[in-house]
């Protein structure tokens, strides 16, 4: 059965000069993908690349109509942006999307050039955007990989520090129930539960945290969000050995927070921004 949205695809995460953020993201012991470009975005990227998902971190490196949003966002500091979601169709998701009262925007076709063993190719994509007006802070678009071999690599999984992949995206949010009926229409009825004073929202694959911010400083503590506001703060991601990323971490220079024996935590002015929660499981 086709559908219309089936979980986490990508997280994005924004940084304002990519050059020094590809240089953080290899001493957090990531193999860092090479450079691609959007032309037709005006932007940059990076992929760290796993199994079934992946994250990168994106650029502007040129002023265009379709960065706009993207520039003004960045004007208050990078980190956490989108979640991409997985889907298999871009039309399809429209069409949902539609329905639900989203207002999405047309499907967009871009492509960006890759190089497979020494031979350049195109991973191209279509993807389905949400406007602002019916974003449950964090942002979604729908994400359709026309050239999915482009993108997943066995190659390209595999991280010095252990990575594996996503465990889920937190969010901080003053009023975390009162997002749960967006959530569904995003991801069906249901879809969005309560945990205590926060909020679950089941994408299909990785969960998405609503937190307040008290309840983000008491599970994070010792890390200071980059936002004042509501937005989305943190990155869980799975490592094969916590005392071996760690070790490595600390080998490269980086400060880490360590909560328990079971999360490490990289603060955000140790990765563009971004907070980055390890765990094996």
């Amino acid at each position: 059965m086709s559908r219309a949205v089936k979980g986490l695809d990508h997280v994005v995460v924004m940084v304002d000069g990519i050059d020094a953020a590809e240089a953080a993201y290899r001493r957090l012991g990531f193999q860092v993908q090479p450079r691609g470009f959007h032309r037709k975005l005006g932007t940059a990227n990076h992929l760290m690349i796993f199994e079934h998902d992946y994250f990168e971190i994106l650029g502007i490196v040129e002023d265009t109509p379709f960065n706009a949003e993207r520039r003004e966002w960045l004007k208050d500091g990078g980190g956490l942006a989108n979640v991409a979601l997985a889907t298999d169709g871009a039309d399809l998701a429209f069409d949902a999307f539609k329905a639900a009262g989203l207002q999405p925007d047309a499907p967009l076709f871009f492509d960006r050039a890759v190089d497979i063993a020494g031979k350049m190719e195109h991973a191209q994509f279509r993807t389905v955007r949400i406007p602002k007006t019916n974003m449950p802070v964090v942002g979604f678009f729908v994400c359709e990989h026309l050239t999915p071999q482009f993108v997943y690599r066995a190659e390209w999984a595999r991280h010095p520090n252990g990575a594996r992949g996503i465990l889920g995206v937190t969010v901080i949010a003053e009023q975390p129930h009162k997002w749960a009926g967006e959530l569904e229409r995003y991801f069906g009825a249901g879809s969005a539960r309560r945990d205590g004073a926060g909020l679950v929202a089941e994408t299909g694959t990785q969960p998405i945290h609503y937190l307040t911010r008290a309840d983000y400083g008491r599970r994070y503590p010792g890390v200071t969000p980059v936002r004042s506001g509501d937005h989305p703060a943190l990155l869980s991601v799975r490592v094969d050995s916590l005392a071996a990323c760690e070790a490595l971490l600390r080998g490269n220079g980086v400060a880490v927070v360590k909560p328990d024996a079971e999360r490490l935590i990289v603060p955000p002015s140790e990765a563009a921004h971004l907070t980055l929660e390890l765990r094996e499981r």
